[in-house]
């Protein structure tokens, strides 16, 4: 096995053959230190079930600091020694089982990567054990790969601010701090949209807009494109991010460690369904709801908006749409409508 780039690159890192190790491959490598980008250079990188220490010394050529290796296996550990002198002393290797190094580690990793064996699901120990020892520095993120057959949810207080899948193999990026969604169909995102979620942004550290699908709803623009303009609505909330749910918002939620869900209330004639869903999905997931009212919206709505667009009232458009959209909008609906795709 060669590390794939860095001041190593090339370099060969020894693996033991016929022993019970699973290396990282170099695609899920790559990948993970592309992910990673500016977060590596000059971090504590911590490599728990180090095996033959792959990825901490893909760290180390990327340009991390200063890198922590821990491995209990007694055959693969001398192989382990031989591949960090790699580091020229920025490596330390430390031997016994990851969970009670852990308890005497120092604190303060800006990475920390985990790939116990597939059989477990230890996140939420390892969370546990983090939190209680300081182990991840403010802002760091836990790497945790995983078996794909593993159904992996986040830990209270923590959130998996992304997910990618690799075949049999899934990794997690797990940060501290709390998150919401704000849902809704964003069919296209509106001026009262995108202050609920600037008002979300206030209250928690991380916003997930979360375009879901409704089924019994026939929808206008694809949700493509209806990412697209919500992104371009919140390009300037540096805590937000935006995805699709084509499934059940409670199961993504769970899955993403997200405990509340934020809706925005145009007026008291919406409160009924609103607190109907809320019933909904704490009973199914869990999950709280916070409903915020935004006065001054009660004709703000994405219906008022498809309206202006098939009338052109671009006067309507600039008090309807979400600053900065209007054009992306009226771009996108006349592609639809040239297309034959809009009603």
């Amino acid at each position: 096995m060669r590390i794939s780039a860095g001041i190593l690159k090339g370099r060969l890192v020894l693996v033991p053959e016929g022993r019970d190790v699973r290396p990282t491959s170099a695609k899920v490598r790559e990948s993970i230190f592309d992910t990673l980008q500016g977060e590596v250079k000059g971090c504590r990188f911590l490599d728990l079930f180090a095996g033959s220490g792959a990825v901490g010394i893909e760290a180390y050529s990327r340009g991390a600091g200063e890198v922590y290796f821990c491995e209990r296996n007694r055959d693969v550990l001398p192989l382990l020694k031989q591949n960090v002198t790699l580091l020229k002393g920025a490596g330390r290797v430390f031997e016994g089982d990851a969970f009670a190094l852990m308890e005497r580690l120092p604190g303060g990793f800006d990475v920390i990567f985990a790939d116990p064996p597939y059989k477990d699901d230890c996140l939420e120990r390892l969370c546990a054990v983090i939190e209680r020892r300081g182990l991840l520095s403010k802002g760091g993120v836990l790497v945790y790969e995983h078996s794909s057959d593993l159904d992996v949810t986040a830990p209270k207080g923590y959130r998996i601010a992304k997910s990618k899948r690799y075949g049999s193999a899934c990794v997690e990026y797990v940060m501290r701090g709390s998150i919401c969604a704000a849902t809704g169909s964003f069919d296209p995102m509106t001026k009262g949209h995108a202050e609920v979620v600037r008002r979300a942004g206030e209250m928690f550290d991380k916003v997930v807009v979360l375009i879901a699908v409704n089924e019994e709803k026939p929808s206008a623009f694809p949700l493509e494109v209806r990412k697209e303009i919500a992104e371009k609505a919140t390009a300037d909330m540096e805590n937000v991010s935006v995805d699709i749910c084509e499934g059940y918002v409670y199961k993504y939620c769970v899955k993403h460690g997200i405990r509340t869900i934020v809706r925005g209330l145009r007026s008291e004639s919406e409160r009924g369904y609103e607190q109907y869903m809320a019933d909904y999905n704490r009973k199914k997931g869990g999950i709280d709801t916070v409903i915020l009212p935004v006065p001054g919206m009660e004709d703000v709505s994405s219906t008022a908006l498809r309206e202006a667009l098939k009338r052109g009232d671009d006067n309507a458009l600039e008090r309807l749409c979400a600053p900065g959209t209007a054009d992306i909008i009226k771009k996108k609906f006349g592609e639809l409508a040239v297309g034959g795709n809009y009603d």
